[in-house]
């Protein structure tokens, strides 16, 4: 049977409801589909908010807390809170707290963040703006939390532009990924999700031209493995 990706009013309780069986093997299966690489991506993310002592960053969609946990080891005096709607997600990162690293973690709606205005100076996000009902509502909602020239770091899958190597990322990520899913979870149509999440995603371009559309300026992008992963930096404009 051919699978259907929810629509985007399914798509809330069907990406919790998943994230929450899978969370357990979430880990794993990150670390066995990247080959590892996914430390460095959130590692180079992580360094591009340049963070001054106590200034605070909110990681949506946080899942085990991977950015999170990163941003407070390479800027230990921030305040660092993790915002993620998947209640098993955020009982794996909050076991991995540690006296040293210790993030404030959140159940919530990353399309609704519960905290007034222009509080935080970085906005984090991994893998999770394509699970997101409203794209472009959910920019504006990061634009309303972040303080005046605070920044907004996205990583995320991308597009190749060589047709050779998407081509062969494509049986890598369709018929792979899900295979390896299958191996640690069988029936969890998740691993499909995950893959089939990224056609309708926008390109980096697209996704850059989205951003600005949104408010945000100086918006760059940093391409991993050929643009298969992707990081995206953007800035919220100061006050005129």
């Amino acid at each position: 049977m051919k699978y259907r990706l929810p629509n985007n009013e399914e798509k809330p309780v069907y990406v919790e409801q998943m994230f929450d069986k899978i969370a357990k093997k979430y880990d794993l299966f990150n670390e066995i589909v990247t080959f590892g690489m996914h430390n460095k991506w959130k590692r180079f993310a992580a360094s591009q908010i340049e963070l001054r002592s106590e200034q605070n960053c909110i990681d949506l969609c946080c899942g085990t807390g991977d950015i999170a946990r990163e941003v407070l080891r390479q800027y230990p005096s921030s305040k660092v809170t993790g915002l993620d709607f998947s209640e098993e997600m955020l009982n794996i990162a909050e076991s991995k707290n540690t006296n040293m690293i210790k993030v404030k973690y959140i159940q919530g709606d990353a399309m609704d963040v519960p905290f007034q205005d222009e509080n935080f100076n970085a906005v984090t996000i991994g893998y999770g703006m394509r699970n997101v009902q409203n794209i472009n509502k959910f920019l504006q909602e990061i634009l309303r939390v972040l303080k005046p020239e605070g920044i907004l770091v996205s990583l995320d899958v991308g597009k190749i532009r060589n047709p050779i190597l998407a081509k062969l990322n494509n049986f890598y990520f369709f018929h792979i990924v899900p295979f390896v899913g299958k191996l640690l979870m069988s029936g969890e149509n998740i691993f499909k999700y995950l893959p089939e999440s990224s056609i309708e995603y926008p390109s980096q371009e697209s996704l850059k031209n989205l951003m600005i559309k949104n408010g945000f300026q100086n918006v760059k992008f940093y391409n991993f493995v050929f643009g298969a992963s992707t990081v995206h930096v953007a800035y919220k404009p100061a006050k005129s």
